[in-house]
């Protein structure tokens, strides 16, 4: 059992944090599948999620925090983005803690801009730039409490903060909110604004301190089995959050799945014998499951100790092996069982199997065929190299690409594009115009080759689309 993480960012500043719980993993405040990335990083013993992306990001998922919580991982939410998620996932077994918790909770807030604010980025600690409501509310409280406003003019001051964006509130946007009351005289005005610039209240800050203390309180062991929520399947979730978990190399560096997938598929020709071997054992297991197949002790044991053998350990190894190929419990059980159902299938079916593509069932085969963490670390390698050279920055045309990589590494460029990649799943022109451009990129880099200068010719359309993820 791994340790806790906390996902904290302008709620309260890591130092703070740090006084009251020093043991804990700090990470930035989380995306879209950035839960998922702990479980499979960390294997954490708790969650604690205070902060989270929206704005500028997916946010984070529902099902991220359920599948945690059913992989015997206890979650915490408070003060922000986590207070949100508490509110709406307690049922399933998730702790919220503190007053903005409870106020969603309860139905006292429900609009989500309560808690939002803007902030600068982890150089400078997510320091917040402006004023979440929820703490001007609290502060606009404490200076009605104390006499300084009236009960009208705090309900008029809160109502003024509550029509601007999120973004454009500060507290002391209130003072001039209060200039243009005609009950505020110029003497009360300057004592409303003495007030506020002393009398400050974060209840974000506060929430998020009760947090540590639940995290660093929890039991010492994980979420017992009898409260753990089951983990409903869902086709579009399991897709995205293939795509958008992010592992360590073993270099260190950070590499989505998704990434990996394509990485492969890019620079190396086996993939085609893999996808068709994906997409067969796919076709099988849906089948087996969709007749009401059901498995016996004996199957799973059998397809356990294929599997390991497979990956060339002893079935006591299995698990081990697999949690160091990123695999969480959840996805070991899954597998054996996708092997058990094949093994069953193959004894008696026979014939063309049908077109569905995982990116999972992928990596899987790169997983028995240990050719996992290779992909692994060249696919984050390559990241890596790109994310620093000025060749990512090139526009070239799709052609000119293709046939510029073909040239830095041993790929062919396709007869028929469009049936490529389908046959591939790597998604749109535009998809895989951007992960070509990274291969082309970081070669140029690599073999300290100049820029490439063409002329703009481009015949084949890939206009880039917008994206909602961070696979690709």
């Amino acid at each position: 059992m791994g340790p806790d993480v906390v996902f904290l960012g302008p709620s309260l500043s890591r130092r703070q944090a740090q006084e009251i719980y020093p043991d804990a993993v700090y990470l930035p405040p989380a995306r879209m599948g950035d839960l998922l990335s702990a479980v499979h990083r960390y294997r954490p013993h708790a969650i604690a999620l205070i902060d989270g992306s929206f704005y500028q990001s997916m946010a984070t998922y529902h099902k991220e925090i359920i599948e945690a919580m059913h992989e015997g991982i206890w979650v915490i939410g408070a003060s922000s983005m986590g207070a949100l998620r508490a509110a709406e996932c307690s049922a399933f077994g998730m702790i919220g803690v503190g007053e903005v918790f409870e106020a969603y909770a309860t139905g006292i807030y429900e609009d989500d801009d309560e808690v939002a604010l803007s902030h600068v980025d982890e150089e400078f600690d997510f320091r917040p730039v402006t004023d979440a409501l929820v703490d001007i509310r609290a502060s606009l409280q404490v200076a009605c409490e104390s006499g300084v406003i009236t009960d009208a003019e705090h309900q008029e001051l809160v109502a003024k903060q509550k029509a601007r964006w999120f973004m454009e509130r500060h507290l002391l946007e209130s003072v001039s909110d209060a200039r243009t009351l005609p009950s505020m005289d110029v003497d009360r005005v300057q004592k409303f604004d003495s007030f506020l610039r002393s009398n400050r209240v974060s209840v974000k800050g506060a929430d998020a301190r009760k947090a540590l203390v639940a995290l660093r309180d929890l039991p010492a062991g994980p979420m017992p089995e009898d409260q753990r929520p089951e983990r409903p399947f869902s086709l579009a979730y399991a897709a995205t959050s293939a795509r958008d978990v992010v592992v360590d190399s073993d270099g260190g560096d950070e590499i989505s799945l998704d990434k990996i997938r394509r990485f492969f598929c890019l620079t190396d020709t086996r993939s085609t014998e893999i996808w068709r071997e994906v997409r067969e054992r796919t076709a099988l297991h849906r089948l087996m499951v969709g007749s009401g197949v059901e498995l016996t002790q004996d199957d799973l044991q059998q397809a356990r100790q294929a599997l390991a053998a497979d990956l060339h350990v002893s079935p006591s190894q299995f698990d081990d092996e697999c949690a160091a190929l990123d695999m969480t419990a959840t996805q070991i059980t899954a597998w054996i069982e996708e092997e058990a159902y094949v093994r069953r299938a193959r004894a008696w079916v026979s014939g063309r199997s049908l077109y569905t593509l995982f990116t999972t069932e992928f990596l899987n085969q790169l997983r028995r065929s240990g050719e996992y963490r290779a992909a692994r670390r060249g696919a984050a390698f390559q990241e890596k190299v790109m994310s620093g050279s000025p060749h990512r920055h090139v526009e070239i045309g799709l052609s000119a690409a293709m046939a510029v990589f073909s040239n830095l590494s041993s790929w062919e460029a396709p007869e028929d594009l469009d049936e490529y990649l389908l046959d591939q799943s790597l998604g749109s022109r535009a998809e895989f115009y951007e992960r070509l451009m990274a291969g082309v990129a970081a070669g140029l880099e690599i073999f300290g080759l100049p820029a490439i200068e063409l002329p703009n010719e481009e015949d084949m359309d890939h206009r880039i689309a917008p994206k909602t993820s961070r696979g690709g």
